[in-house]
């Protein structure tokens, strides 16, 4: 029996892109912010012919492959008859953004997290969409079968090990290394379909949801975390770190007091008031003198199982700018790395047991004329010929408690067991 629901409603017509995107080797779809005054969009994307492909294990240089490729896009005469819709995808690991941001070679004999490209970028023949509502999308569950189950999932980092790891950066901020450093780990589970993957996208309502298949890696993203909107056209960036956290409740009175209780928290709001800090830096070492601001302030969203503190960093950053200058200067966000962040990398690196690969990297879409909408790689499901991964984690500070942040990656795992 098929679905009992409108076939050619929002939801319908989303799920059956992303279905296609699923069964259509080299796809792509992802929800997509709007352009100007434009609608936000649900896009697809098919027949591939790779720009960028980096290996998954040669980061070095990548970012700068990334942000050049962006460019040739822009000076290409091939350019899409629809402005308002992607000309390419992409993706660009943590490690590699790493590399690019550190001031010294980096040396890290750490195990891979995964094996997504460390570069890796599509111009696609067909792209179509569809307009989402203004008020967003909830997905109806009738438009798409259950999830399958996943897993089991397991890290190399478990309670104890964390909690230790915890202590240790509070060490590090009592000697005035570090304020700040988002301490994660990977999740590792046996293979999945694509299809299954999807449905997982489906099932989160994720504000930049994509299914990807990057060469022989397949990418589910349920990401809610806008790293870089850079509108050439307009001189406009723009980046939405989110800092803090809270369950969402089924009980309305519940649900209210935790959102309540986030807004008014001193430590989430200190987590993101540093975390906007670094992103108004990164972004003033490429935006015109006086052109950095912050238009809204530890706004208080709901997301599918969980309320976070969501602050927006604007930034005057001329189109002329070589696109790898802007990556450079933004990636990886602060939000995902600490304050300062080159010090903050350094110990995620000391405690973490694994590289990050995809995981706080990044992926999203590329116009024509060279702007780009970029999201957070974060509760993304990353499946390569050794299995799927799944990294998450959270923002220490002095006055983190090890439990409540062991709760909170709880909290964010709730993703993988989506129905």
């Amino acid at each position: 029996m098929g679905p009992l629901v409108d076939a050619h409603s929002p939801d319908a017509r989303i799920a059956a892109m992303i279905r296609t995107a699923a069964r259509t080797p080299g796809a792509a779809f992802m929800l997509l912010d709007a352009r100007g005054e434009g609608p936000r969009k649900a896009v697809l994307a098919t027949a591939p012919t790779a720009l960028v492909d980096v290996a998954y294990d040669a980061p070095d240089g990548a970012l700068d492959a990334f942000g050049d490729a962006i460019d040739a896009l822009r000076a290409s005469p091939l350019r899409s008859s629809d402005p308002e819709l992607p000309v390419a995808f992409g993706c660009l690991t943590y490690d590699a953004a790493w590399r690019a941001a550190s001031p010294h070679p980096v040396r890290d004999a750490r195990p891979l997290g995964d094996r997504c490209p460390a570069a890796w970028i599509a111009r696609y023949d067909t792209v179509t969409s569809v307009d989402l509502p203004a008020t967003g999308v909830a997905f109806d569950a009738r438009a798409w079968p259950p999830a399958s189950p996943l897993g089991p999932f397991a890290s190399a980092t478990d309670r104890d090990a964390h909690v230790a790891h915890i202590d240790a950066v509070r060490e590090a901020i009592r000697s005035g290394d570090v304020y700040l450093v988002n301490l994660a780990r990977t999740l590792h589970a046996p293979a999945a379909e694509a299809e299954v993957l999807a449905a997982r996208v489906i099932a989160s309502g994720a504000r930049y949801g994509a299914l990807l298949h990057v060469r022989d890696v397949v990418v589910g993203a349920m990401s809610m975390e806008l790293a870089l909107s850079w509108e050439r056209g307009r001189d406009l960036a723009r980046t939405r770190p989110i800092k803090g956290t809270r369950p969402l409740r089924d009980d309305p009175d519940e649900d209210r007091r935790e959102a309540r209780a986030l807004a008014l928290d001193p430590k989430e709001r200190a987590e993101n008031a540093m975390a906007v800090d670094v992103h108004r830096n990164d972004l003033g070492r490429v935006a015109v003198t006086g052109g950095v601001h912050v238009p809204a302030l530890f706004a208080c969203e709901p997301h599918r199982y969980v309320h976070h503190l969501v602050s927006t960093v604007e930034a005057r950053v001329p189109g002329a700018t070589p696109a790898r200058d802007v990556l450079r200067a933004v990636l990886p966000v602060g939000s995902v790395t600490g304050a300062p962040k080159l010090a903050a990398m350094e110990h995620i690196a000391r405690f973490e047991h694994t590289q990050r690969g995809l995981y706080t990297g990044v992926y999203g879409a590329i116009y024509g004329d060279g702007s780009v909408q970029l999201a957070v790689a974060i509760r993304t499901l990353v499946g390569d010929g050794a299995g799927l991964h799944y990294g998450v984690g959270g923002g220490i500070v002095w006055d983190s408690d090890p439990e409540r942040e062991w709760a909170e990656l709880a909290w964010k795992q709730q993703a993988l067991s989506a129905g």
